[in-house]
Protein backbone atom coordinates (compact mmCIF):
# COMPACT_ATOMS: atom_id res chain seq x y z
CA UNK A 1 0.00 0.00 0.00
CA UNK A 2 1.22 3.49 -0.76
CA UNK A 3 0.97 5.57 2.38
CA UNK A 4 2.02 8.35 0.58
CA UNK A 5 0.28 11.74 2.18
CA UNK A 6 -1.94 13.02 -0.16
CA UNK A 7 -5.03 15.39 0.16
CA UNK A 8 -6.25 14.65 -3.77
CA UNK A 9 -5.14 12.06 -6.20
CA UNK A 10 -2.77 14.88 -7.85
CA UNK A 11 -0.86 14.93 -4.59
CA UNK A 12 2.66 15.32 -5.13
CA UNK A 13 4.26 11.96 -4.59
CA UNK A 14 6.55 11.03 -1.70
CA UNK A 15 8.61 8.07 -0.82
CA UNK A 16 8.13 5.55 2.35
CA UNK A 17 10.92 4.46 4.30
CA UNK A 18 11.39 2.41 7.04
CA UNK A 19 14.20 1.13 9.49
CA UNK A 20 15.52 1.05 12.95
CA UNK A 21 17.19 3.77 15.26
CA UNK A 22 19.29 2.74 17.68
CA UNK A 23 18.65 5.17 20.96
CA UNK A 24 19.20 4.88 24.89
CA UNK A 25 20.03 1.24 24.88
CA UNK A 26 16.75 0.64 22.67
CA UNK A 27 15.90 0.45 18.63
CA UNK A 28 13.11 1.80 17.66
CA UNK A 29 11.03 0.92 15.11
CA UNK A 30 10.33 3.86 12.75
CA UNK A 31 8.17 4.70 9.28
CA UNK A 32 8.03 8.02 6.73
CA UNK A 33 6.32 9.35 4.54
CA UNK A 34 9.15 12.15 2.89
CA UNK A 35 8.34 15.65 1.27
CA UNK A 36 8.88 18.33 3.04
CA UNK A 37 7.37 19.17 6.67
CA UNK A 38 7.89 16.74 9.50
CA UNK A 39 5.42 16.05 11.87
CA UNK A 40 6.21 13.26 14.61
CA UNK A 41 3.56 10.88 15.34
CA UNK A 42 3.64 10.11 19.36
CA UNK A 43 1.32 6.75 19.61
CA UNK A 44 -0.53 6.02 23.21
CA UNK A 45 -0.59 3.44 25.71
CA UNK A 46 -0.55 -0.37 24.38
CA UNK A 47 -0.50 0.88 20.54
CA UNK A 48 2.26 0.71 17.88
CA UNK A 49 2.67 3.17 14.91
CA UNK A 50 0.05 1.29 12.55
CA UNK A 51 -2.82 3.81 14.51
CA UNK A 52 -1.66 6.79 12.81
CA UNK A 53 -2.51 4.39 9.35
CA UNK A 54 -6.31 5.74 9.10
CA UNK A 55 -4.52 9.59 9.42
CA UNK A 56 -1.47 9.55 7.33
CA UNK A 57 -2.78 9.11 3.79
CA UNK A 58 -5.45 12.56 4.61
CA UNK A 59 -2.83 14.54 5.43
CA UNK A 60 -2.08 18.01 3.07
CA UNK A 61 0.50 17.36 0.67
CA UNK A 62 4.10 18.75 1.76
CA UNK A 63 4.11 17.04 4.83
CA UNK A 64 6.44 14.13 6.22
CA UNK A 65 4.59 11.89 8.54
CA UNK A 66 6.75 9.91 10.80
CA UNK A 67 5.69 7.54 12.98
CA UNK A 68 7.23 4.96 15.33
CA UNK A 69 6.85 2.17 17.75
CA UNK A 70 7.41 3.79 21.47
CA UNK A 71 10.06 1.70 23.23
CA UNK A 72 8.90 -2.23 24.12
CA UNK A 73 5.85 -1.87 21.45
CA UNK A 74 5.63 -3.92 18.65
CA UNK A 75 8.70 -3.60 16.56
CA UNK A 76 10.90 -1.49 19.31
CA UNK A 77 12.99 -2.73 21.92
CA UNK A 78 13.34 -1.84 25.21
CA UNK A 79 16.21 -2.81 27.56
CA UNK A 80 14.62 -3.44 31.13
CA UNK A 81 11.91 -1.25 32.47
CA UNK A 82 10.90 1.79 30.55
CA UNK A 83 10.01 5.37 32.14
CA UNK A 84 8.61 8.68 30.45
CA UNK A 85 11.73 10.50 30.28
CA UNK A 86 13.43 7.83 27.97
CA UNK A 87 10.68 8.38 25.55
CA UNK A 88 10.94 11.73 25.67
CA UNK A 89 14.30 11.04 24.96
CA UNK A 90 13.31 8.88 22.04
CA UNK A 91 11.56 11.63 20.56
CA UNK A 92 14.54 13.94 20.91
CA UNK A 93 16.15 10.85 18.77
CA UNK A 94 13.34 10.71 16.29
CA UNK A 95 13.04 14.38 15.39
CA UNK A 96 17.26 14.84 15.53
CA UNK A 97 17.63 12.00 13.45
CA UNK A 98 14.87 11.31 11.09
CA UNK A 99 13.31 15.11 11.01
CA UNK A 100 16.42 17.25 9.95
CA UNK A 101 16.19 18.73 13.66
CA UNK A 102 12.69 20.69 14.00
CA UNK A 103 9.54 18.69 13.44
CA UNK A 104 5.81 19.67 14.87
CA UNK A 105 4.63 16.86 16.94
CA UNK A 106 1.25 14.91 17.08
CA UNK A 107 1.14 13.10 20.23
CA UNK A 108 -2.30 10.64 21.78
CA UNK A 109 -2.96 9.79 25.24
CA UNK A 110 0.33 8.84 26.99
CA UNK A 111 1.76 10.32 23.64
CA UNK A 112 0.49 13.05 24.40
CA UNK A 113 2.16 13.79 27.76
CA UNK A 114 5.55 12.72 25.71
CA UNK A 115 5.03 15.25 22.87
CA UNK A 116 4.36 18.27 26.06
CA UNK A 117 7.70 16.98 27.94
CA UNK A 118 9.58 17.42 24.63
CA UNK A 119 8.26 20.65 24.07
CA UNK A 120 9.28 22.09 27.46
CA UNK A 121 12.57 20.26 27.02
CA UNK A 122 13.94 21.11 23.68
CA UNK A 123 11.52 24.28 22.55
CA UNK A 124 14.47 24.41 19.66
CA UNK A 125 13.20 21.15 18.20
CA UNK A 126 9.45 21.27 18.97
CA UNK A 127 8.17 23.48 16.07
CA UNK A 128 4.58 22.78 17.49
CA UNK A 129 2.45 20.50 19.24
CA UNK A 130 -1.24 18.93 18.66
CA UNK A 131 -2.10 16.45 21.57
CA UNK A 132 -5.23 14.39 22.10
CA UNK A 133 -6.72 14.11 25.68
CA UNK A 134 -3.35 13.63 28.01
CA UNK A 135 -3.53 11.83 30.69
CA UNK A 136 -2.35 14.11 33.00
CA UNK A 137 -4.46 13.07 36.13
CA UNK A 138 -2.62 14.85 38.63
CA UNK A 139 -4.39 18.14 37.03
CA UNK A 140 -7.79 16.74 38.97
CA UNK A 141 -6.48 16.76 42.15
CA UNK A 142 -8.42 19.41 44.42
CA UNK A 143 -11.01 19.75 41.41
CA UNK A 144 -14.67 19.22 42.95
CA UNK A 145 -15.87 18.03 38.78
CA UNK A 146 -12.38 15.69 38.38
CA UNK A 147 -11.14 14.33 41.26
CA UNK A 148 -14.05 11.82 41.35
CA UNK A 149 -13.45 11.00 38.04
CA UNK A 150 -9.69 10.71 38.99
CA UNK A 151 -10.80 7.99 41.40
CA UNK A 152 -12.85 6.26 39.23
CA UNK A 153 -9.94 6.20 36.39
CA UNK A 154 -7.14 5.23 38.92
CA UNK A 155 -8.83 2.61 40.78
CA UNK A 156 -9.65 0.97 37.21
CA UNK A 157 -6.05 1.20 36.57
CA UNK A 158 -4.81 -0.62 39.58
CA UNK A 159 -7.26 -3.41 38.14
CA UNK A 160 -5.22 -3.49 35.07
CA UNK A 161 -1.82 -3.01 36.54
CA UNK A 162 -3.45 -6.70 38.78
CA UNK A 163 -3.97 -8.47 35.50
CA UNK A 164 -0.81 -7.73 33.82
CA UNK A 165 1.24 -8.99 36.88
CA UNK A 166 -1.03 -11.87 36.65
CA UNK A 167 -0.90 -12.86 33.03
CA UNK A 168 -3.82 -11.64 32.21
CA UNK A 169 -3.19 -9.49 29.64
CA UNK A 170 -6.35 -10.12 26.94
CA UNK A 171 -8.56 -8.93 30.63
CA UNK A 172 -6.19 -5.83 31.31
CA UNK A 173 -6.97 -4.74 27.44
CA UNK A 174 -10.30 -5.27 27.66
CA UNK A 175 -10.51 -3.78 31.04
CA UNK A 176 -8.39 -0.53 30.14
CA UNK A 177 -10.33 0.02 26.99
CA UNK A 178 -13.22 -0.03 27.86
CA UNK A 179 -13.45 1.60 31.38
CA UNK A 180 -10.24 3.76 30.87
CA UNK A 181 -9.98 4.86 27.39
CA UNK A 182 -12.20 4.04 24.48
CA UNK A 183 -15.67 2.75 26.00
CA UNK A 184 -18.19 -0.49 25.56
CA UNK A 185 -17.52 -0.41 21.89
CA UNK A 186 -14.00 -0.14 21.53
CA UNK A 187 -14.06 -3.57 20.11
CA UNK A 188 -15.18 -1.42 16.98
CA UNK A 189 -11.84 0.52 16.76
CA UNK A 190 -9.93 -2.95 17.28
CA UNK A 191 -10.25 -5.78 15.32
CA UNK A 192 -8.70 -9.19 16.31
CA UNK A 193 -5.21 -8.73 15.54
CA UNK A 194 -5.17 -5.08 16.70
CA UNK A 195 -6.62 -6.67 19.69
CA UNK A 196 -3.47 -8.73 20.38
CA UNK A 197 -1.50 -5.99 19.34
CA UNK A 198 -2.20 -4.49 22.67
CA UNK A 199 -2.20 -7.56 24.42
CA UNK A 200 1.74 -7.92 23.41
CA UNK A 201 2.36 -4.42 24.74
CA UNK A 202 0.50 -4.64 27.59
CA UNK A 203 3.91 -5.07 30.07
CA UNK A 204 5.33 -1.46 28.60
CA UNK A 205 1.94 0.05 30.11
CA UNK A 206 3.04 -2.01 33.69
CA UNK A 207 6.35 -0.13 33.53
CA UNK A 208 3.99 3.36 33.13
CA UNK A 209 2.12 2.33 35.80
CA UNK A 210 4.92 2.00 37.81
CA UNK A 211 7.03 5.63 36.78
CA UNK A 212 6.47 7.48 39.36
CA UNK A 213 7.02 10.76 37.24
CA UNK A 214 4.70 9.15 34.02
CA UNK A 215 1.87 11.35 34.89
CA UNK A 216 3.96 14.91 35.13
CA UNK A 217 3.77 18.04 33.14
CA UNK A 218 5.31 21.58 33.83
CA UNK A 219 2.91 23.68 33.16
CA UNK A 220 4.17 26.98 34.06
CA UNK A 221 7.09 26.13 31.46
CA UNK A 222 4.62 24.82 28.30
CA UNK A 223 2.61 28.82 29.10
CA UNK A 224 5.62 30.27 28.83
CA UNK A 225 7.37 28.69 26.61
CA UNK A 226 7.65 29.61 22.66
CA UNK A 227 5.62 26.26 20.96
CA UNK A 228 2.06 26.71 20.01
CA UNK A 229 -0.33 24.08 21.46
CA UNK A 230 -3.63 22.41 20.08
CA UNK A 231 -5.18 20.41 22.69
CA UNK A 232 -8.32 17.89 20.78
CA UNK A 233 -10.89 16.74 22.68
CA UNK A 234 -13.83 14.22 21.76
CA UNK A 235 -17.61 15.19 22.56
CA UNK A 236 -17.89 11.80 23.54
CA UNK A 237 -14.06 10.35 25.26
CA UNK A 238 -13.88 9.52 29.27
CA UNK A 239 -15.52 12.24 31.69
CA UNK A 240 -11.75 12.61 33.67
CA UNK A 241 -9.69 13.31 30.22
CA UNK A 242 -12.08 15.57 28.47
CA UNK A 243 -11.67 17.52 32.34
CA UNK A 244 -8.40 17.34 32.21
CA UNK A 245 -8.27 19.23 28.63
CA UNK A 246 -10.54 21.55 29.95
CA UNK A 247 -8.18 22.30 33.18
CA UNK A 248 -5.13 22.57 30.35
CA UNK A 249 -7.02 25.02 28.06
CA UNK A 250 -7.53 27.26 31.76
CA UNK A 251 -3.96 26.84 32.39
CA UNK A 252 -2.41 27.24 29.03
CA UNK A 253 -4.39 30.80 27.27
CA UNK A 254 -2.59 30.33 24.55
CA UNK A 255 -3.27 27.09 23.87
CA UNK A 256 -6.19 26.37 20.33
CA UNK A 257 -8.63 23.79 21.14
CA UNK A 258 -10.02 21.62 19.44
CA UNK A 259 -12.95 19.49 19.74
CA UNK A 260 -13.87 16.81 17.39
CA UNK A 261 -17.59 16.48 17.79
CA UNK A 262 -19.14 12.54 17.71
CA UNK A 263 -14.88 11.07 18.73
CA UNK A 264 -14.24 9.69 21.47
CA UNK A 265 -10.57 9.07 22.96
CA UNK A 266 -9.09 8.14 19.91
CA UNK A 267 -10.47 10.34 17.09
CA UNK A 268 -7.33 9.30 14.96
CA UNK A 269 -9.53 5.72 14.31
CA UNK A 270 -12.72 6.84 14.50
CA UNK A 271 -12.92 9.77 12.92
CA UNK A 272 -9.81 9.67 10.74
CA UNK A 273 -10.71 12.13 8.39
CA UNK A 274 -11.84 15.03 11.60
CA UNK A 275 -8.18 14.61 12.69
CA UNK A 276 -6.30 15.04 9.73
CA UNK A 277 -8.60 18.16 9.27
CA UNK A 278 -7.92 19.84 12.77
CA UNK A 279 -4.27 19.04 11.75
CA UNK A 280 -4.29 20.98 8.91
CA UNK A 281 -5.36 23.89 10.07
CA UNK A 282 -3.04 23.65 13.35
CA UNK A 283 -0.06 22.97 10.75
CA UNK A 284 -1.53 25.65 8.80
CA UNK A 285 -2.21 28.10 12.09
CA UNK A 286 1.87 27.40 12.65
CA UNK A 287 2.96 28.88 9.53
CA UNK A 288 2.89 25.51 7.57
CA UNK A 289 2.12 27.35 4.64
CA UNK A 290 5.53 28.93 4.63
CA UNK A 291 6.99 25.79 3.75
CA UNK A 292 4.84 24.96 0.85
CA UNK A 293 6.36 25.73 -2.67
CA UNK A 294 4.48 28.64 -4.46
Amino acid sequence: MDLATRATPLATTTVHRAGRLRTGGAELSWHADRTTTPVVFVHGSFDDHTSWDGVVPLLPPGVTAVRYDRRGHSGSSAPGRTVIHEHVGDLVSVITELSGGSAHVVGHSYGALVSLMAAVRHPELVRSVLVHEPPAFPLLTGDPVGEPMRDAARAHVITVAEHIEAGRTEDAVALFAEKVAFGERWRELFDGPQRAMLAANARTFLDQFRDPDHYALDLAALAAGPVPITLTVGTDGPPAVRRITEILAERLPAATVHTITGAGHAPHLSHPAEFAAALARHLDRTHLDRTRPA
